[in-house]
């Protein structure tokens, strides 16, 4: 194993290969899979060249399970004596391609695209129907199942504890959300115009769907009031509501649940407790994150709320984080209110032109001097007895 960039060390390796003995494809597959398969990377991918026939061994089991370890092979056949349903069969298992020539003229072009295809690039464009991950409210009236195909999407992994709602082509993640802290993100793998999206502008769920997003990421409007705490004495998450003056006092109280990291999603029970407050109760445990509480239908007495557990990773990391980029730039880790303007006796060097005074000045004083002998020589002239003068 070794980076692509070291090509004098891999031509040096290859060109060491001398022909002998058989065409073995199950060992050197098992060997490539067995090296490739702990490697940290993003995309990994297999070529298996062969000109020739071999057993098949174990081949396609390793096939099948380099499909669920996320692991791709495309095979390319060179030559006329090669077992082409073998090697389509390898192809298919993991997910890859498989190729086929009898001059090696176009192998060079043949692997470029195919690795390009399966890590290089990871904008892929071919028609392709997104696929129902996981139904959410985002869904909700949009119609889905009848959307046409998306022309081209962007490659991209989900976080681990993302909601992935839609997939496209052998599940990749089209349309993912996530919650960070207070606030909520989503990504769209393709794009919302003319290009990949052409059939969408047309498709009537298009607007359905892109309002319902927006919906989802924009705050709501609250005409209730809400609050959300954390009873650390039993772990429960509790959630108070007061009505505003406008609002009418509900005859049912909608079903309403809580969401939360690592896709917790649980109803809480909402009970009235006085005239316009209401108040629900949920054991949440020592979960960590934001934790949301909405009614399934948009409702003015039960606006959405949230509650945020800092996570270990913010406690930890992104405070080491952030001391150590106030030590590296010379600043200072969570200093007091009034000690954040105060230089701290240090000083910044600056350089300041001096010319333009110094012409000025030059100017001026030369002027004065001027001045000054012209009127000494007419005090000069003025005196009694001077040439020229008159008595």
């Amino acid at each position: 194993m070794r980076r692509a960039e070291d090509r004098t060390l891999i031509k040096r390796l290859i060109s060491g290969i001398t022909p002998d003995g058989g065409t073995q494809i199950a060992p050197a597959l098992t060997e490539a899979y067995r090296r490739v398969l702990p490697s940290n990377a993003t995309y990994k991918h297999i070529v298996l060249l062969t000109d020739g026939i071999s057993e098949e061994g174990d081949s396609l089991e390793l096939s099948r399970e380099a499909m669920l370890k996320r692991v791709t092979i495309s095979t390319v056949g060179l030559g006329q004596d090669v077992n082409r349903a073998y090697l389509e069969k390898i192809a298919q298992y993991a997910g890859g391609k498989s190729y086929f020539l009898n001059e090696p003229s176009g192998l060079q072009q043949i692997l470029l695209r195919d690795v390009m295809e399966h890590t290089g690039s990871t904008a892929v464009e071919k028609p392709l129907a997104p696929l129902v991950m996981k139904h959410a409210e985002i869904l909700d009236g949009v119609g889905i199942d009848t959307a046409p195909p998306l022309k081209g999407y962007v490659r991209f992994i989900a976080k681990p504890g993302a909601e992935t709602i839609l997939g496209i082509d052998r599940k990749d993640p089209l349309l993912s959300r996530w919650q960070y802290g207070l606030g909520r993100s989503a990504v769209f793998a393709s794009d919302a115009k003319a290009r990949w999206a052409a059939d969408w502008i047309t498709w009537k769920g298009y607007d359905k769907f892109w309002t319902n997003l927006c919906r989802d990421l924009l705050p709501h409007a609250q005409s209730g009031e809400a609050t959300v705490e954390f009873d650390s004495a039993n772990g429960d998450l509790v959630v108070e509501y007061r009505l505003g003056r406008d609002v009418e006092e509900p005859a049912v109280i909608p079903g309403i649940f809580v969401f939360g990291p690592g896709s917790f999603q649980r109803p809480i029970a909402v009970k009235k407790v006085a005239a316009g407050t209401f108040r629900g109760r949920l054991q949440i445990g020592a979960r960590q994150g934001l934790f949301r509480v909405r009614p399934l239908v948009e409702s003015r007495a039960f606006p959405e709320a949230g509650l945020y557990r800092p996570e270990a990773e913010l406690a930890d990391y992104g405070a080491s984080l952030l001391r150590q980029v106030a030590q590296f730039t010379g600043g200072r880790f969570q200093p007091d209110s009034k000690a954040v303007f105060d230089a701290g006796r240090r000083s910044i060097a600056s350089t300041l032109q001096l010319w333009p005074g110094l012409l000025g000045l030059a100017i001026a004083l030369n002027l004065a001097e001027l001045v000054m002998r012209k009127w000494k020589g007419v005090m000069e002239g003025a005196k009694p007895g001077a040439p020229g003068s008159t008595a």
